[in-house]
């Protein structure tokens, strides 16, 4: 699809069906759905390069992964807030920076004063946008991180899945810098790939970092944007280059699918006792329509936090509990999806009879973990099927 043929993702113009289940999600965080569904500006490669491909530019799907994955970096931001800062409340200022045109943003100003949000980017057009629609302070990156100057003094620096497509000596040179924009209390977070998620036959560079000239960017050079990975001696060892002696705490699969999170520290912040899970996933596979006229769903689930599981698995029916399950057998053919994984995926089922969900009725599954999180599987009750008989007649055939 050419560029010039992209439009706006609107959420206005989705299915009814899946604007539901966007508005239900959103719900389960205490979130305006008016405030977060601001279109998508077609210029936004990590949607419309990124994420609507996967989806074969399927935008009623692809509308609702890029919510569900913005709730699963929340969950990690949110976790990071409530744990050093003891909440949202005791925050001063935020820099989320590589924030592209404002996942993250449009949660946060329903969590903190605009004006104690900023947020950069190397697009100027995107943090310009970012500026005119929610109202934040908004500044624009570079290829250079020493030609960036910014005043600082943030709580919190958020780097979400930049470092995962840097180099070497970009990696060393933007941590140190983005440490720079520290207050004297402040955090920095920033996501990378372990060398666990390095395609099938390559290997890692001796330095523990080996990059490739290539990413979703259809603008940015290969030379400071491609696809990195990481072992954490690497990342250890670029955290010690900024200061001696920085508390620090890795946390596998702590943001998206499968990206690592690291927390750093300036001198004093206590992280010892930070805690930091992965929203639980899960997805459905097969409904069939049984002749007694119920509907049976299976599917399966995964925690990817080490030490948790999901205990149990609630079932929802238009918003309302219909019933409470188990997970079911361990799904280890799952694995092959979240390489490194720290449990094995399992398996669950249930019915529901046209009684318990009219078709057409919005169902939502809340895996329940112990670690506090829960994630959600949406689907819609099928209306009941035509049957029909195409066998051989009973009576004789005739010449």
């Amino acid at each position: 699809m050419a560029d010039s043929d992209l439009q706006d993702l609107d959420f206005d113009h989705l299915d009814p069906a899946y604007r539901a289940f966007i508005d239900e999600a959103l719900a389960q965080y205490g979130l305006d759905p008016a405030v977060f569904c601001t279109p998508v500006p077609a210029a936004d490669e990590m949607t419309f390069k990124a994420l609507l491909p996967n989806y074969e530019f399927d935008r009623n799907i692809g509308a609702f992964k890029f919510t569900e994955a913005t709730l699963r970096h929340f969950d990690a931001y949110d976790q990071i807030v409530r744990g050093v800062f003891g909440g949202f409340e005791r925050l001063n200022s935020v820099l989320d920076f590589a924030s592209g045109y404002g996942r993250l943003t449009r949660i946060l100003i329903q969590k903190l004063p605009r004006d104690r949000i900023w947020v950069s980017d190397i697009y100027a057009e995107a943090v310009d946008w970012q500026a005119r629609t929610f109202g934040v302070n908004a500044f624009a990156s570079g290829p250079d991180p020493a030609l960036l100057d910014h005043a600082g003094g943030h709580d919190l620096v958020f780097v979400g899945s930049m470092f995962s497509h840097l180099p070497a000596g970009l990696f060393h040179d933007w941590l140190a810098k983005l440490y720079g924009f520290l207050g004297p209390r402040g955090v920095l977070a920033f996501s990378v790939h372990d060398e666990a998620l390095l395609p099938a036959g390559e290997t890692m560079d001796a330095t523990g970092l080996r990059y490739f000239r290539t990413s979703e960017s259809g603008s940015l050079d290969a030379d400071i944007y491609g696809m990195s990975y990481v072992t954490e001696a690497f990342v250890a060892d670029a955290i010690a280059r900024v200061a001696p002696g920085l508390a620090w705490r890795r946390f596998p699969k702590g943001l998206y699918e499968n990206q690592d999170l690291y927390v750093v520290g300036t001198p004093g912040v206590e992280l010892q006792h930070l805690m930091l899970a992965s929203t639980p996933m899960g997805g459905l596979e097969t409904i069939t329509l049984l002749p007694t006229g119920e509907a049976e769903f299976a599917g399966w689930a995964i925690e990817r936090t080490p030490g948790q599981r999901i205990e149990r698995i609630g079932v929802l029916v238009d918003g309302a509990p219909a019933a409470e399950i188990l997970p079911a057998a361990e799904r280890p053919d799952v694995l092959a999806a979240f390489p490194g994984a720290a449990n094995t995926p399992v398996g669950w089922r249930f019915r529901l009879s046209a009684a318990e969900a009219a078709p057409g009725a919005r169902l939502r599954l809340q895996l329940q973990s112990t670690s506090g999180l829960s994630g959600h599987v949406f689907a819609q009750m099928p209306a009941p099927a035509a049957m029909t008989y195409s066998g051989w007649s009973r009576r004789a055939l005739r010449d």
